[in-house]
């Protein structure tokens, strides 16, 4: 008998205990005020320390591999079908259809100009959609949705996340410093933070600054955006199932987006108690937190480092896209 092997940890529990340690201590980080503060929420302070441990530990990936695989699929996966029950789909109705329609176009703008921008600069058309989803729609939730169906490799992930985190933290502190030279009201700039910032957490910080107003239309139009991710990662999959920009396979539409749907829907009737509502949304993050982790782990720098500028370069051209295309939605609106 191979002692070896003999004595090595189960795959499985080595993994999952791994990453639910890793998504606790990002949890635990960014309730710290002065983590919060810098834009480092729970889901990008994840992946982070994902990759930090996994580079630290470059034997653990192998020794928790089967744990890191069910945390990546099926736990992200049920994190993502529950994420619904954040999506207030009463307070949409606070920016009208004038609000979904900026959200629409700078969403589908902002994936396509992604497709194409990835093309030219010679980009894995997974990873183009991934940065894609994560500036257009929700930032890391979003990244992990789009993985979810196409499967791309975690240093893809890995690196889409990071991108989208560090331009939307850098939203987050510049709007605000702008917003005394665009001639908006507090309601205007709300919107264009709304539609132009990719973290939630980015989105309601960068908004106080100006007032309540503000963040409550900040955060209506960003629900906006993040209620067009079921459609949209659903056209991602149906376009990789048919061969796709790769030529790679997917079943069809995978069952968590219809529980996406369903858990909105239900968010939507109201029958959910109160802490029932706050204990499924909690979870939601969590599960998205866990399998954030395990991808993280699975990530090393090397490999994240032969991804080079350019996938730096698309998830800035894609802000300053996002920055005017908001901002040109808004004011039109705003004088209409």
């Amino acid at each position: 008998m191979n002692t070896t092997t003999a004595l090595a940890p189960p795959s499985l529990p080595t993994g999952l205990a791994a990453s639910v340690a890793v998504a606790g201590a990002a949890a635990a980080l960014s309730g710290l005020t002065g983590v919060s503060a810098y834009g480092f929420g729970w889901l990008p302070l994840a992946v982070s320390l994902g990759i930090v441990i996994g580079n630290l530990w470059p034997s653990l990936p192998s020794r928790g591999a089967e744990g890191f695989r069910l945390a990546r699929g099926t736990l992200m996966r049920a994190g993502i079908a529950l994420y619904g029950l954040r999506i207030g789909i009463d307070e949409l109705g606070r920016v009208g259809w004038s609000g979904l329609l900026m959200a629409v176009v700078v969403v589908l703008s902002t994936l396509g100009l992604a497709l194409a921008l990835g093309r030219r600069l010679g980009l894995d058309p997974q990873l183009a959609v991934l940065v894609g989803c994560g500036s257009a729609i929700c930032g890391a939730a979003a990244v992990a949705a789009a993985d979810s169906v196409i499967g791309a490799r975690a240093r893809h992930v890995s690196a889409a996340v990071l991108a989208v985190v560090v331009f939307g933290t850098l939203g987050m502190y510049l709007l605000p410093l702008l917003h005394p030279l665009t001639g908006l009201s507090d309601q205007s700039f709300g919107l264009w933070v709304g539609l132009t910032v990719h973290e939630l957490g980015h989105v309601v910080a960068g908004a106080e600054a100006a007032g309540p107003g503000a963040a409550a239309s900040a955060l209506v139009e960003k629900m906006m955006r993040v209620m067009l991710l079921a459609p949209v990662v659903m056209l991602i999959a149906a376009r990789w199932r048919d061969g796709g920009t790769t030529g790679s396979c997917s079943p069809g539409v995978p069952l968590f987006l219809y529980g996406f749907i369903a858990t909105m829907a239900l968010n939507a009737s109201g029958l959910l108690p109160v802490w029932l509502h706050a204990l499924g949304a909690e979870a939601a993050q969590a599960l998205l937190a866990v399998g954030l982790a395990a991808l993280g782990a699975n990530t090393r720098l090397a490999d994240m480092a032969l991804a080079g500028w350019r996938v730096w370069a698309l998830a800035a051209l894609l802000w300053i896209w996002l920055l005017l295309a908001g901002f040109g939605l808004v004011s039109l609106g705003a004088l209409s």
